[in-house]
C-alpha cells in the first residue's frame, strides 16, 4: 500500500484509539539515481511474512520522510523503517527525535537502497535489502548514540540530528558534487572518491575556532574537520575507526593547511582504512565541540545541512533501533 502526502494522516492510526499502529515503511525511490524503486519491487514480498504488514509511504519531496516519521511515532506506530540512502534514514530519525519516539517505543530500522550506504556499515547491516527485511520481521533492539548539530541557518539556529557524522571544508562540497552529478552517482560508493580527488585539488584552508567541552581549545587553518558518531561516512571512508554508535562520545579529525601532494597521500590512506600520519592531522574524542569561523557549510550525513557557528553533541543511547536477526 502506497500513501501520498496529502493523506499521510489518515493512513496511521489514529492516536486517540488505544491501538499500536501497524508499523510504517518510508520508502524514497528516487535514491541511487531511481534504482530504489526499482529493487523495492524485486524485495517487498519479504513483507508478507510479516504478522502486522507495514505501510509503505513514498517519499515525494525534501524533508517529506521526517513528517513521515513524526507523524508514524505519535500514531504509536512501533516501527519506523527508512528504505533509501543515508539522507532518507537522516530524515527519518530527524521526525522521530523531534517527538522523542522512544518514549512511545517506537523504533527504527535501516534498509538500505542508497549510494553510500555508510549508515548501514557502520551497524553492520548486510547490504542485501530481501534479507535485511526477513531478518527484520523477529528483529531484535539496540540502543544507538545521536549526533545532535546545532547550526547556522539562513540566521538563525536550527537543530538537526545526525547519525554517520559531520563534515566541514572539503566534505561539504564533495557532498554537494555527488548530489547533483547523475553522471557520479552511478559509480556507487566511489562517487564519493571521485568528487573528493577534484575537490583537493582546488582546496583552500579556513580559519575555524573550536572548544571542546573538556576545556581543549584552538584556533586552526584547517582543509577538513570530521565530526564522527559513526565509523562510516563518505561512501566506506573512516577518518576515525574506532568511533562507535554506543561509546557516548565524538570523534574529532582536524586536517590543516597540507600541501596538495601531502593531502593527496592523506587521502590514500584513508581510502586504505589506514590511520592518518602527519603532525598537521589533529584527533581527539569529546562530548561536544563548538565550533565559530567564516561562513562555511556544514554537511550531515551527506546532505548541506546549515553553516557555521554551529555546536556539535552527543546525545547516548537515544534511539532505539530494531536489528535483523
Amino acid at each position: 500500500m502506497v500513501a501520498k502526502n496529502d493523506s499521510t494522516g489518515d493512513k496511521l492510526s489514529d492516536p486517540e484509539k488505544n491501538v499500536q499502529a501497524p508499523p510504517v515503511l518510508v520508502l524514497n525511490p528516487a535514491a541511487a539515481r531511481g534504482k530504489a524503486g526499482s529493487t523495492w519491487l524485486r524485495v517487498r514480498d519479504q513483507l508478507r511474512s510479516w504478522r502486522a504488514t507495514p505501510t509503505v509511504i513514498e517519499t515525494e519531496y525534501s524533508g517529506h520522510g521526517t513528517e513521515i516519521a513524526r507523524s508514524a511515532a505519535a500514531a504509536g506506530s512501533s516501527l519506523v523503517i527508512a528504505a533509501g540512502g543515508d539522507g532518507t534514514a537522516n530524515e527519518v530519525v530527524q521526525g522521530l527525535m523531534e517527538v522523542e519516539a522512544t518514549i512511545a517505543d517506537t523504533a527504527f530500522a535501516y534498509l538500505p537502497l542508497g549510494t553510500g550506504c555508510d549508515l548501514a556499515r557502520g551497524l553492520g547491516l548486510p547490504l542485501n535489502p530481501a534479507k535485511i527485511l526477513h531478518g527484520l520481521r523477529k528483529g531484535r533492539n539496540i540502543w544507538i548514540d545521536v549526533g545532535v548539530a546545532d547550526i547556522s541557518v539562513g540566521g538563525d539556529k536550527e537543530r538537526r540530528y545526525f547519525l554517520n557524522g559531520v563534515t566541514v571544508g572539503l566534505g561539504p562540497a564533495v557532498a554537494l558534487r555527488v548530489n547533483r552529478s547523475k553522471w557520479l552517482q552511478r559509480f556507487g560508493k566511489r562517487a564519493y572518491t571521485l568528487a573528493a580527488l577534484r575537490e583537493i585539488l582546488n582546496a583552500q584552508p579556513h580559519q575555524v575556532s573550536w572548544r571542546t567541552d573538556d576545556g581543549a581549545s584552538g584556533d586552526t587553518r584547517m582543509l577538513q574537520l570530521f565530526v564522527n558518531n559513526g565509523p562510516s561516512i563518505g561512501g566506506g571512508m573512516r577518518p576515525s575507526p574506532n568511533a562507535s554508535f554506543s561509546d557516548g562520545e565524538l570523534h574529532i579529525v582536524m586536517i590543516g593547511a597540507l600541501s596538495l601532494k601531502t593531502t593527496l597521500g592523506q587521502f590514500r590512506r584513508l581510502q586504505s582504512q589506514r590511520p592518518f600520519a602527519h603532525p598537521d592531522i589533529q584527533s581527539l574524542v569529546c562530548r561536544s565541540i563548538e565550533l565559530e569561523g567564516s561562513i562555511l557549510d556544514v554537511e550531515t550525513d551527506g546532505e548541506i545541512a546549515g553553516s557555521l557557528p554551529a555546536k556539535l553533541s552527543v546525545s547516548p543511547a537515544s534511539l532505539l533501533v530494531r536489528m535483523p536477526i
